[in-house]
């Protein structure tokens, strides 16, 4: 059989991906298996690559491990840099999403290692040099790091920019002026949101149904949100919502809870249910997925069968105690949540200034001067901060500067378009960064801070 045959094959596989995954994942264990027995690994390497994509699409983290740990295996002995760049991403995401961001971060380093070793100015090269860096401001943005999201996204467009493929550059900076929107979304800058989102949305002449064109809606509904139109932002999170194409669990969460705070502000209530259910549904799911990738991590490391008893065993203590861990955490919320509620209703009514209500007039318009006007307010308070840990980045000094102002849970939630769980965790990881005594209400500390 002609490799070029294969190789057009595997270009249809990839186009297919988009509207029928299940004939596209079909399709390469076919290319896959011809390839192999012809040792033509320009289109065996790619086929292993539609299957990482299949199962990423799936939410299925322990395939998709397997798949992208013989991409890797195959790439090595190939002596395919490119596509071991490649593996090392899809190892990552599976790692991450499995709930292990310790391994996961461990993949992505040695990706980039490998990624900056490569010189080469070919098309192959530049995408999987440009997809490192996209996994590397993915990183970076679940950390609240938003300065390291957006440099390494300017990298991944450096590299975009580059494809001669006239055709093939468009449509990367299709998907990379969508990835920059939301990350200015993210840091309130809603005038570069609205840009990059229009700068995408030109290059998308045909309007296909993807996850780029859902990226782009959920970043119009989400400024949408933040200008207070409910209505208008619920009618691009539902538009969103009907869109093909991958969207991984946690951008699924999201689009959830923004239609959740929308029907919510809309005084829509049954329907803001509807979608909490969903949202319980999508959760267990993950967590069946999450729960066979750790089981078949601990069985690659049996040997026999008492190991494998063993290690059956240490994992439903392992599930045991991450279940007492969480169920721990949410008592310790609830009595935390308990003390700050007196704490604040303690204090005096006169506590409100001119310059507080201007504070949080600036936070409400998710106004980015906001920050700039607390810092004249408290100009030793982030020095003071990062005295007691140099590690705290700037998206936490910003948290850090809501429970100065003594802004309940609920309000930061609706402020920052996140729900009071989340709310409720970040005080939990700002309590262990500043080693806040726990007998000490947050709200206390920060008001003698």
């Amino acid at each position: 059989m002609d490799s070029k045959l294969l190789l057009k094959r595997i270009d249809k596989g990839f186009q297919l991906l988009e509207n029928s995954p299940e004939e596209a994942f079909r399709e390469s264990k076919t290319i896959e298996m011809e390839a192999r027995n012809l040792n033509i690994h320009e289109a065996e390497l790619p086929a292993i690559v539609i299957q990482c994509i299949y199962y990423r699409g799936k939410n299925d983290f322990k395939e998709m491990m397997t798949r992208a740990k013989l991409l890797q295996k195959k790439a090595e002995m190939y002596e395919e840099v490119p596509y071991q760049i490649m593996a090392k991403r899809y190892l990552f995401e599976a790692y991450f999403f499995s709930g292990l961001p310790k391994r996961a971060l461990e993949e992505l380093e040695r990706g980039l290692e490998i990624a900056n070793g490569l010189t080469r100015e070919d098309s192959l090269s530049l995408v999987s040099r440009g997809n490192m860096s996209i996994a590397m401001s993915n990183f970076y943005a679940r950390e609240g790091d938003y300065r390291e999201q957006l440099k390494f996204l300017h990298r991944a467009g450096r590299e975009f920019e580059k494809m001669p493929n006239k055709v093939y550059r468009k449509k990367l900076l299709y998907i990379h002026y969508a990835n920059l929107a939301a990350a200015y979304n993210e840091i309130n800058k809603l005038d570069s949101a609205k840009y990059f989102t229009g700068l995408s949305q030109s290059l998308n002449e045909h309007l296909l149904q993807d996850n780029t064109n859902n990226t782009n809606l959920w970043v119009l509904g989400s400024v949408a949100m933040k200008e207070y139109d409910y209505k208008k932002a619920l009618r691009y999170f539902k538009e969103a919502e009907k869109m093909e194409g991958y969207k991984n669990h946690l951008n699924i969460e999201n689009l959830y809870n923004n239609i959740i705070l929308s029907y919510t502000e809309l005084k829509k209530l049954d329907s803001a249910r509807i979608y909490e259910l969903k949202k319980d549904s999508l959760k267990l799911r993950i967590t069946e997925n999450q729960n066979r990738s750790l089981q078949n991590l601990l069985n690659e490391r049996s040997e026999n069968r008492f190991p494998y008893v063993y290690v059956i065993t240490s994992f439903f203590l392992i599930f045991a105690g991450i279940l007492f861990v969480v169920l721990r955490k949410n008592k310790i919320y609830r009595q935390q949540e308990q003390e700050s509620r007196k704490y604040l209703e303690k204090l005096p009514g006169t506590r409100i200034s001119r310059n507080y209500t201007q504070l949080l007039q600036l936070l409400e318009e998710g106004d980015p001067s906001y920050m700039n006007y607390f810092d004249e307010m408290f100009p030793d308070f982030a020095k003071k901060l990062l005295a007691i840990n140099p590690q705290i980045v700037q998206s936490e000094i910003e948290f850090c500067s809501l429970l100065k102002l003594k802004i309940p849970t609920k309000d930061i939630a609706r402020y920052k378009y996140i729900t009071p769980k989340t709310v409720q965790n970040k005080k939990y990881l700002i309590r262990k960064k500043l080693d806040i005594p726990k007998d000490v209400d947050i709200y206390q500390w920060f008001d003698s801070f």
